[in-house]
């Protein structure tokens, strides 16, 4: 499976108009207060899928880690640059351009064309706001997709769950069942926490939600 240029196109609309409500302004609080539980002070290299311009890699790195990203969007991985205040070597791979600094590597292009080899050993995968950003009609592959290449290495996981009726996506609506249903059969997937944010987030709130559930998963081999 590749995205579509409908589906890229869509992407690359989001960031253009700032419809960004994944993105956060600093590190997740939830990753720094319970980072232990997650696994975070064993892993070495970290994968971070779909990671736009997020501030969590930064964190990584001033914890000595070597950090694996893709992004499908050049504006959010040029951005993430200079807010780590790095000068990325560029060069080409097969569906776009790879961004390299120091322990930081991104593929910038389409997710879906990554391989293994690509990507490397990872003990960790981070995903705080990629299958959330995705409509549910690719949800599965991308689990599929992500398991492949990462060799099923254990992941941090972060959803929203509020009423998709009450607000289009993205950040798109997952619930526990469809988290289970990606990836039960290859994970023991442990609820970490779980709260309503929404008196936390008054944008989601101006937009019409009665609740936003946000969970925080770990996924790990140990069925």
């Amino acid at each position: 499976m590749t995205m579509s240029q409908h589906e890229q196109e869509w992407w690359h609309e989001r960031w253009q108009q700032n419809q960004i409500g994944f993105h956060l302004p600093d590190v997740h609080p939830w990753l720094k207060k319970y980072g232990a539980e997650v696994g975070i002070h064993q892993a070495e290299r970290v994968f971070v899928p779909l990671c736009g311009k997020t501030h969590d890699i930064g964190f990584f790195l001033s914890l000595g880690m070597e950090v694996v990203a893709n992004e499908l969007n050049e504006m959010a991985i040029q951005s993430l640059f200079e807010q780590l205040d790095l000068d990325p070597v560029k060069s080409p791979w097969k569906a776009g351009t790879i961004y390299q600094a120091g322990s930081l590597t991104v593929y910038v292009g389409d997710f879906f064309e990554l391989t293994h080899g690509d990507v490397g050993s990872v003990d960790w995968v981070y995903d705080r706001a990629a299958v959330i950003a995705l409509p549910e009609t690719m949800r599965s592959a991308y689990a599929k997709q992500l398991m492949a290449i990462t060799d099923k290495a254990a992941q941090c996981l972060i959803t929203l769950d509020y009423d998709q009726n009450e607000m289009d996506g993205p950040p798109f609506s997952v619930m526990a069942e469809e988290i289970n249903n990606h990836y039960a059969d290859d994970f023991k997937v442990a609820v970490i926490h779980e709260r309503d944010i929404l008196e936390d987030e008054p944008n989601f709130k101006q937009r019409g939600l009665s609740r936003l559930n946000q969970a925080l998963y770990l996924l790990s081999c140990e069925l």
